[in-house]
């Protein structure tokens, strides 16, 4: 019997050897990878407004693309210096160390903007200000582990209004990164990355194309037939520009602008922010030699304005549909130079944004949905009043920073009480304040392994160095008021659900429902470009993206 099953498996191996050796072709490695990166945007967006974009926009890459339905935020919090260090690091801040926008630093006292670099100078702005860069990042990004294998011939580039949105993406290797400098009008850099501004940002700079839009006046692009998925223009739900009393259609920037500050703060905080962002990355494709040779180059992209003016005016309002209408024209415009200047089929596009954001807490009030105001110095205060009803009078309490009690750790060496007790008292007396959901202690955090919902995501945003002594969780639809605008930070759906869009080289339209994480999609760019993976990758190839044979899928719509 033996004797009959090894001649059976004998006779097996050679068709297996010729199966494994049946590989098809693959696809050829685009010339430039573009990453799309829209600040706040939720993927309501694209199923909302899709019948009002146009063809060659949104419409184009849901058509000729890949779409990934069910992408999350897998850490907490969701803002924009995580967001764009986990898309790029392909992890979470656990690894990446981007633990917020900014966060207090116990050894200076005071905090720490997330691409603060005292060593370093601003390039080409008039302020002097603190230098940027990605020190603080301590991941290599999608950018860096391309230039290292590629002997550093291949070209990345970062490009946004804000600058922590362009120097984290371009990571620590990148030939460059440029941002608005909304004093000036300007795009600026550091010395981290250029000495000197490059001829085509000094010659784009030259056009002050921000003075064109400063002049503008913001109405609705369409008749009323585009906007019947929001509020009307008149509702309670937004903050209005300054020096307009109501937050309402249409806004003369001209007259506005000098109310806002002594810069273009208006552009940047209205949808001519994206109209300018487009035009600097078109002139970038025209000024450098991106996607011309045979080395894969990477482009970092983020619009940041529709984050301005979904802040400002809430995911419902007329104002945020009219800016995605807009968008949709910009998306539209920028891969109609990328047709032109790298060829179709020659270049692959990633869409997707930093966070998702809350619905207007006042909105949800109003129409009996769960929600709630949480008082940061109300905690501050009684957590204080409570350890020194235990610990005795002192000043425990160093400072309360976004949602973490930092305690004074000197002063509780010095009376000699365990670090981990105080932590606990803190703890059990958050967690019975109205709208608390989940408090986690910096301890626990470092000594346990999470699985459930909230608790997991918080551990994957631990960074001990960077990180309180307390950490605690909103209940969902709570902030620090009701009012006007949307917030967002937090791990629920509605800031960690977000668009997924792939298109271009290498990419068979469909679309999928499995389960991805935002940290999914450095690894699968990885594996476009026949690159390393950032070096503390925690993410997977999307195998749905790269072998759509593999995963669930089904023909992109028309």
């Amino acid at each position: 019997m033996n004797r009959y099953l090894l001649l059976a498996a004998g006779l097996l191996l050679p068709a297996s050897a010729l199966l494994a050796q049946r590989r098809p072709t693959p696809p050829p490695v685009p010339k430039l990878l573009v990453g799309i990166m829209v600040d706040q945007m939720r993927p309501d967006y694209i199923t909302r407004f899709r019948d009002q974009f146009g063809p060659d926009g949104f419409n184009r890459l849901l058509r000729e693309g890949f779409e990934c339905r069910n992408t999350q935020y897998n850490y907490i919090p969701t803002v924009t210096g995580p967001g764009h260090s986990s898309v790029y690091t392909g992890t979470t801040p656990r690894y990446h160390g981007i633990v917020g926008n900014s966060w207090y630093d116990r050894r200076l006292r005071r905090d720490v903007y997330c691409t603060d670099d005292s060593t370093v100078q601003l390039v080409g702005g008039q302020g002097k200000g603190m230098g940027v860069s990605a020190r603080n990042q301590l991941s290599t990004t999608l950018g860096d582990e391309l230039k290292m294998v590629t002997g550093g011939r291949a070209r990345v580039l970062a490009l946004s209004l804000k600058d922590r949105a362009s120097a984290l993406p371009a990571g620590h290797m990148a030939d460059g990164a440029y941002w608005f400098d909304v004093a000036s009008g300007n795009f600026i850099s550091s010395t981290y990355y250029v000495p000197a501004l490059p001829a085509w940002v000094q010659a784009f700079n030259a056009q002050k194309r921000p003075d064109y839009y400063r002049q503008q006046t913001w109405g609705p692009l369409r008749g009323p037939e585009a906007y019947r998925n929001s509020l009307p223009d008149s509702n309670r739900y937004e903050r209005p520009f300054k020096g307009k009393a109501a937050a309402t259609f249409p806004y003369d920037l001209a007259k506005l602008a000098p109310l806002s500050g002594p810069g273009y703060e208006t552009v940047y905080a209205s949808t001519y922010g994206d109209n300018l962002l487009t035009d600097f990355v078109l002139a970038a494709l025209a000024g450098t030699d991106l996607g011309r040779d045979d080395v894969p180059d990477l482009l970092a992209v983020s619009y940041s304005s529709p984050d301005a003016v979904g802040h400002a005016f809430g995911p419902q309002s007329k104002e945020e549909n009219d800016l995605y209408l807009r968008l949709d024209l910009e998306i539209a415009r920028l891969l109609q130079a990328l047709d032109k200047t790298v060829g179709k089929g020659r270049y692959t596009v990633f869409l997707t944004a930093d966070h998702g954001a809350s619905e207007v807490t006042r909105y949800l009030a109003d129409h009996q949905a769960p929600t709630g105001a949480f008082s940061t110095d109300a905690l501050a205060k009684g957590a204080a009043a409570y350890l020194n009803e235990q610990l005795g009078p002192d000043q425990w309490i160093e400072t309360v920073r976004g949602n973490m009690v930092y305690l004074n750790r000197p002063l509780l060496a010095r009376r000699k009480v365990e670090l981990a007790r105080a932590q606990q008292l803190v703890a059990d007396f958050v967690r019975d304040l109205p709208g608390i959901a989940q408090v986690n202690t910096t301890t626990q955090l470092l000594n346990a392994s999470y699985t459930t919902y909230l608790e997991a995501k918080l551990q994957a945003g631990f960074y001990y160095p960077r990180f309180g002594d307390v950490r605690f969780e909103l209940l969902p639809g709570w902030t620090g008021d009701i009012g006007p605008g949307a917030s967002h930070g937090t791990g629920y759906a509605y800031d960690s659900h977000v668009p997924l869009l792939w298109f271009g080289a290498g990419i068979v339209p469909g679309v999928s429902f499995a389960p991805h994480t935002i940290t999914d999609i450095a690894p699968t760019a990885a594996m476009l470009l026949n690159s390393k993976l950032p070096s503390a990758c925690t993410g997977q190839p999307i195998v749905e993206v790269l072998s759509p044979a593999g995963g669930p899928q089904q023909p992109g719509a028309p």
